[in-house]
C-alpha cells in the first residue's frame, strides 16, 4: 500500500528578499540553508546572492557562484546543499528573520532585538557587512547600521558609504542623519574630502527626495559655499521649506540667470 504524503507539518513561509536585505548580513551558508530549507525562493536567493558579492566585492566568490546559475539552474540545490556549514547555526537566522516578518502574537521585542543585534548590528561593528577596502562595494550600501558602525570605527572610506546610502535606501530620514553625520565630523576635522562627499551625498538625497532636515541645515551652512549641496537642495526642495540664509545666497543668482535666459530669448527667439 502506497504511504500518503505527510501534510502534517506545514511549509515555511518563505521571506522576501527585500525584507532580508535591509534586516541582516547574510553569510553565504545561511543563504544556501535558507534556500534549501524553503525560507527563499530561488529568484529572491539568486537576487540576495547578487546584492551580497557586491556588498563584499570580490571575497565574495561563493555568491558570484549562486548568482551566476541563476534561479532555474538544476544545479542550484546542490550548490547550496555544498555551501551550507553548520544545519543548526544557518537556521538561527531564519528562525529571527521569520519571527521578525510574521510576528506571532506572543512574539517577545527582546528576542528580537537580540537577533537584530547579533544577525546585523554585531556584523556591521566587525566590518562583515561589507568590503571596506572597495569603494564600488561601499556605491551599494544599503543598510545604515553599517554607516554607522564605520563611523565608530572612523573607517577611512565611510564618506563613499554615505554616498551609496543616498543613492539607495529607499527612506530620505534614514540617510540625513547619516549625511548630517559626515558633514559635522569633516567640519569638526578639517577632512576635505569627507566634507565633499558629505555634499554630494546631500545632493544625491535633494535631487531624490525632495526634502532636506535642520540638522543637515545647520551643517551646511557651515560649509564653504557654491557646493553641490547648496545648489541642489535650493534646486529640489520646496523654497518654503528652506531657511532665509540659503534663500539670501541662492536667489540673486537665481534671479539673475532667469533674467539672463529671458533677455535671451526675447532677443533671438
Amino acid at each position: 500500500m502506497q504511504t500518503p504524503d505527510r501534510t502534517d507539518t506545514p511549509s515555511p513561509r518563505p521571506v522576501p528578499a527585500g525584507f532580508v536585505r535591509y534586516a541582516v548580513a547574510l553569510e553565504v551558508s545561511e543563504l544556501a540553508w535558507g534556500h534549501l530549507h524553503g525560507r527563499l525562493t530561488a529568484e529572491d536567493a539568486v537576487e540576495l546572492a547578487f546584492l551580497r558579492r557586491c556588498d563584499l566585492g570580490e571575497p565574495a566568490e561563493d555568491f558570484a557562484r549562486i548568482h551566476a546559475l541563476g534561479p532555474d539552474a538544476p544545479e542550484l540545490a546542490a550548490v547550496c546543499r555544498e555551501l551550507v556549514t553548520d544545519d543548526a547555526r544557518d537556521r538561527r537566522i531564519w528562525d529571527h528573520l521569520a519571527r521578525a516578518h510574521h510576528p506571532p502574537e506572543d512574539t517577545d521585542p527582546r528576542q528580537l532585538a537580540a537577533g537584530c543585534q547579533e544577525f546585523l548590528l554585531d556584523r556591521a561593528a566587525a566590518g562583515r557587512g561589507m568590503n571596506w577596502q572597495d569603494s564600488s562595494a561601499l556605491m551599494g550600501t544599503d543598510r545604515p547600521e553599517e554607516v554607522d558602525a564605520a563611523f565608530a570605527r572612523g573607517e577611512e572610506m565611510v564618506g563613499v558609504a554615505v554616498i551609496g546610502l543616498a543613492l539607495t535606501h529607499p527612506d530620505a530620514a534614514a540617510i540625513l542623519p547619516r549625511v548630517a553625520q559626515a558633514l559635522e565630523t569633516a567640519l569638526e576635522t578639517g577632512d576635505r574630502g569627507l566634507l565633499s562627499q558629505g555634499s554630494v551625498a546631500l545632493a544625491h538625497t535633494a535631487r531624490l527626495h525632495g526634502t532636506v532636515d535642520r540638522r543637515c541645515l545647520e551643517a551646511l551652512r557651515r560649509c564653504p559655499r557654491g557646493m553641490e549641496a547648496h545648489t541642489d537642495v535650493w534646486g529640489y526642495v520646496p523654497w518654503r521649506r528652506l531657511p532665509l540664509w540659503l534663500w539670501r545666497d541662492q536667489l540673486p543668482g537665481h534671479l539673475w540667470w532667469r533674467l539672463r535666459w529671458l533677455l535671451w530669448s526675447k532677443w533671438f527667439g
